[in-house]
């Protein structure tokens, strides 16, 4: 389904910005003459940040009075940058109210302060990266992730792993931005001694996370010499323990199943021809961003 049926059918106008041959990060959409950019760089009317990993341009959006991010986010992407966010802020619950029009939020759980976008006058839900979808509610039109799409992609996490490891005092390797703040919660949860390195470290603070001083240790992947990767990915070196941050392919499966759409537009990660087919078995749409074929030059 392309932008003008997408449009004629459900009120919207999903389109891409273009500068030179280059399309901006990810898409837009159009209704009652206002512009939102889902998780883009800065632009004419307002940007929507899911979250605060950079490949969802949070960072770019800092000097933005129009980006739209709930408060944890913001204080993530300060404490990374070490700028103020000059945006509109929410806690992630919270109904925002933008000219007439209200947009209500939702937890996704991928990271501390990520959050789901609800337009109920269009019954349209954009989420972001997505952990869990139970919060989430019923649409229209679902606008997603595809991160682990294809149906090789199954894993159960690992939890008890986790912390059998972390209890013998191993490094272990975690994004910096997100999954590094919820190990720091499991294992201070479990009382096991940790600690991190400065950058995990400060994030967790911001986030009113305690860190101690010895134990185990947080470290980005990057920095890893020997320990563990926590990650449902496959292509470490060294040894992983299974966590994720993400839906496994039946979990984006249930969470399309629960939210009820006539149309889903996958727009982060790239969708696997068996996710289609499924959907298609189910009665349901979908779009890439390929199909979104209204550009506008910026």
């Amino acid at each position: 389904m392309n932008s003008s049926q997408i449009a004629l059918n459900f009120g919207f106008l999903p389109y891409r910005r273009t500068c030179g041959n280059k399309c901006k990060p990810h898409f837009s959409i159009r209704f009652s003459d206002l512009d939102f950019h889902i998780d883009s760089s800065p632009g004419n009317g307002f940007n929507l940040i899911t979250h605060a990993h950079s490949d969802h341009y949070g960072q770019k959006n800092l000097e933005n009075p129009n980006a739209i991010a709930s408060d944890e986010t913001a204080r993530i992407l300060e404490t990374v940058t070490e700028k103020r966010f000059s945006g509109i802020r929410f806690k992630v619950g919270e109904t925002i109210k933008i000219a007439d029009l209200k947009i209500k939020t939702f937890p996704t759980f991928h990271i501390y302060g990520s959050s789901a976008f609800y337009f109920p006058k269009l019954k349209l839900l954009i989420t972001g990266d997505v952990k869990s979808w139970k919060k989430l509610p019923k649409c229209k039109v679902l606008i997603t992730e595809a991160t682990y799409s294809h149906p090789s992609n199954v894993f159960e996490e690992e939890i008890e792993l986790l912390l059998e490891k972390a209890e013998e005092g191993n490094n272990l390797g975690a994004y910096p931005i997100g999954k590094a703040q919820r190990v720091a919660k499991i294992l201070s949860n479990e009382g096991i001694e940790f600690c991190a390195e400065e950058k995990i470290a400060n994030i967790c603070r911001a986030l009113d996370i305690e860190i101690g001083e010895e134990g185990a240790k947080i470290l980005s992947p990057s920095k890893l010499k020997n320990g563990y990767v926590l990650t449902a990915q496959k292509y470490y070196r060294l040894p992983r323990i299974v966590i994720s941050d993400h839906l496994d392919y039946r979990g984006l499966l249930k969470m399309i199943e629960h939210c009820k759409p006539e149309h889903v537009i996958f727009y982060h990660g790239r969708v696997s021809k068996a996710m289609i087919e499924k959907l298609r078995e189910m009665d349901i749409t979908a779009s890439t961003l390929d199909e979104i074929d209204v550009h506008f030059k910026v």
